[in-house]
């Protein structure tokens, strides 16, 4: 059972560590919840998956609007029917 340091450091088991992806340098927030304390890894990217899709893929042509890919779908049901 994890136990605390003198340092007020505390050694997260390595189950809970690899189930919530933790890294080192990983941003921890705690919150008091009467006698307990709540551990939350930090999220700190504020871009979603779907808009850094070009970046990750290194991609640099041009984007399109979601109203865009609506209008091709449409366009693309009307052609087939």
């Amino acid at each position: 059972m994890p136990t605390l340091s003198a340092y007020g450091d505390i050694h997260i088991p390595d189950n809970l560590i690899h189930a919530l992806g933790l890294k080192p340098g990983t941003e921890l927030a705690f919150e008091r919840q009467g006698d307990a304390i709540i551990m939350r890894p930090v999220k700190t990217n504020k871009v979603s998956q779907v808009d850094a899709g070009p970046k990750i893929l290194a991609y640099t042509g041009s984007t399109v609007t979601l109203e865009e890919i609506d209008e091709a779908i449409a366009k693309a049901v009307a052609q087939s029917l």
